[in-house]
């Protein structure tokens, strides 16, 4: 990079209105460090962006760790955080802890897969029930073939749409994930595409429009808990 370039990037770091280092006016520092060596840049997480980061990890591991435990149906359960990377998890009168142990060692498997209308179609397709029921629907035929998977999901947010005043949820994908996302959202508009989460469906919004940037919003009438969960 030439001079004039360089102090570019170094403004556009440094501004406290930067797109690229959002959060200056809340937590009075940037989400990242830009360090200037010589020809090349070294950028790292400033030590209020590691917080942010641990923290919003904390609270996705406490949302899935509270699903599985409302599986097993057990009553009245704590579940806390314990400083920056802890979960305290309390079960009174639990019989079995260790299929609870084992629900709580799994990885959670998210997938992103297409509804189908057909209902003779039985090859390649399985039915899932939808975890709220969605209009009164207890369930849906889902293709197998996986779209994109919770590995290509770089981050998933709750957040407000200015322009509608609604929550929506706001996800950004990694490379291979926005290429696969891309074709899909370009070919599948007016279908139904599944979130599915350990077997079963978050939400199925239908495609408006080919979404090709690798970032996206899902709306359709969440409230603040419902586009956390």
């Amino acid at each position: 990079v030439d001079e004039h370039n360089k102090q570019s990037i170094i403004d556009t770091f440094t501004d406290k209105n930067s797109d690229i280092n959002p959060y200056y006016p809340r937590f009075k520092s940037h989400q990242l460090e830009l360090e200037n060596i010589d020809l090349n840049f070294k950028v790292s997480f400033s030590k209020q962006g590691l917080i942010t980061l641990k923290t919003s990890s904390q609270d996705q591991a406490i949302e899935i760790v509270r699903r599985r435990i409302d599986e097993v149906g057990t009553n009245e359960p704590n579940i806390l955080k314990r400083g920056n990377n802890r979960i305290l998890v309390e079960l009174p009168g639990l019989d079995d802890p260790m299929r609870v142990k084992s629900l709580l060692g799994k990885t959670a498997n998210l997938t992103f897969r297409f509804v189908t209308n057909n209902d003779n179609d039985s090859f390649g397709v399985e039915k899932l029930k939808y975890e709220k029921y969605e209009d009164g629907i207890e369930e849906a035929t889902v293709s197998k073939r996986i779209i994109i998977s919770g590995d290509n999901l770089l981050d998933a947010q709750p957040k407000m749409d200015t322009q509608t005043n609604q929550t929506i949820v706001s996800f950004s994908l990694d490379r291979v994930g926005a290429k696969r996302f891309g074709k899909a959202t370009s070919t599948g508009i007016g279908k139904q595409l599944a979130i599915v989460l350990d077997n079963k469906i978050i939400s199925a919004p239908v495609i408006r429009d080919t979404i090709a940037s690798g970032s996206g919003q899902i709306s359709g009438g969440f409230t603040f808990q419902s586009a956390t969960d």
